[in-house]
């Protein structure tokens, strides 16, 4: 859910008119894939632009008319869901110092990639799967599996795949045939405008690579006259690259013109740390009015919005749809949503999680008692909240604590 800030600055006006100024975006991608011939395809991308709740790449213009209304009338008896996100692996081969990964302490969660077998068995207890997010906290494409899962999900499904990577190792070659054919959009994790403050934070990874993929993408999309991937940018807002994000801009300005990154969902995500007690360090409270006024001055150039920047702005959580969206973890366990991840308390998402895919059907864990109690739970303004939700960096939960109290679903 973009931050209060983006009204703050744009103004409300403002704001909405962005919004339809991206669905007029689209336009041009929903043509390109009615022509293709693939039915299939369109239909499952213009549900994820509209219906899915908060995943990447949607817009949920129509789903505040119609899923969520008659969800939040009776979230206990919710519709399975027909979107999902799933960790892949939990191995890295880099040392990103705001990554929770290498502060896991030993044993404490099992490092491995899923296998493909794996993929297809949670695949197949979703039926009518229209959007995937298939991301975890390794480097997806460490396992060697991955590509296949793009192409199994794709060709069994249709679904729009959306994916977010650092696109630092991935070659050119791998790009063209394992990515572009499956997937609709990218998330690119780039935190920096320039080499050195980039590699500081993600150590291990190449700036030079990011740059020279990104233009390959932007290359093939011209000629081969694609709108796809769509490509989205999240920065994360530290105190050490903040003074970069101005910069960031004009870099992408430099490569592409504004509508080449994509449709709806290609602009900037000016992020907020999700934070975790070894980093809290790098946390950034309230971004300074100076930086904000130089990114302003970009106007013309690719679009951005602020996204949980200012925690202090945070909608209640009564009004959270992100539950909807679940989170498979490595190995199989279910989350209501990704918000609960990059905590660095893996072995208590295990503890509160509503099962495992391997252990019981994922309907099953859906319609059980745990399941649904807590989506009835966390859209009740008057309700405790859930365990899992405590201390959400998406949406405030202390005001609720202090009146209602935490519900335990072990106590």
């Amino acid at each position: 859910m973009p931050s209060d800030l983006n009204k703050q600055i744009f103004g409300p006006f403002t704001v909405k008119t962005k919004y339809a100024r991206r669905l007029l975006k689209d336009l041009s991608s929903f043509k390109y894939l009615f022509l293709s011939g693939s039915h299939a395809e369109f239909k499952n991308f213009l549900y994820s632009k509209t219906m899915v709740p908060t995943g990447e790449g949607s817009q949920k213009w129509l789903y505040y008319l119609t899923d969520y209304r008659k969800i939040k009338k009776d979230p206990f008896n919710a519709p399975l869901p027909k979107y999902i996100e799933m960790e892949t692996t939990t191995l890295c081969n880099k040392r990103c110092h705001i990554c929770e990964y290498i502060y896991w302490p030993k044993d404490e969660q099992v490092k491995r990639h899923l296998t493909l077998d794996e993929f297809k068995h949670v695949v197949n207890q979703i039926p009518d799967l229209r959007w995937a997010n298939l991301t975890g906290e390794g480097s997806s494409f460490l396992n060697k599996d991955y590509p296949l899962m793009l192409k199994y999900l794709s060709d069994k499904t249709k679904a729009s795949i959306w994916l977010v990577d650092h696109l630092s190792d991935i070659t050119q070659e791998q790009l063209i045939q394992d990515v572009f054919p499956f997937v609709k959009g990218i998330y690119v994790s780039c935190d920096a405008a320039t080499k050195t403050t980039y590699e500081s934070i993600k150590a291990g990874c190449n700036f030079d690579n990011v740059v020279a993929n990104l233009r390959a993408i932007i290359d093939y999309k011209r000629r081969h006259k694609t709108p796809f991937p769509h490509l989205t940018f999240r920065y994360v807002i530290l105190n050490n690259n903040m003074h970069e994000m101005p910069q960031f801009l004009d870099l992408l300005n430099s490569i592409a013109e504004a509508h080449e990154w994509g449709g709806s969902s290609s602009y900037v995500e000016f992020t907020g740390l999700l934070f975790f007690p070894e980093i809290e360090h790098y946390f950034v409270d309230e971004v300074p009015q100076a930086i904000i006024k130089e990114l302003l001055k970009r106007k013309g150039g690719i679009d951005f919005q602020f996204v949980h920047a200012e925690q202090k702005r945070n909608p209640p959580l009564e009004r959270c749809d992100a539950w909807m969206e679940p989170y498979i973890m490595l190995p199989g366990y279910v989350l209501p949503c990704c918000s609960v991840m990059m905590s660095n308390r893996r072995p208590f998402l295990r503890h509160y999680s509503f099962g495992n895919v391997f252990e019981k059907d994922f309907k099953e864990l859906w319609r059980g008692d745990y399941y649904s109690r807590f989506r009835k739970t966390v859209l009740d303004p008057c309700g405790a909240v859930p365990s899992l939700c405590v201390g959400c960096r998406a949406f405030q939960t202390q005001h609720r604590i202090d009146k209602y109290g935490i519900w335990d679903i072990h106590k």
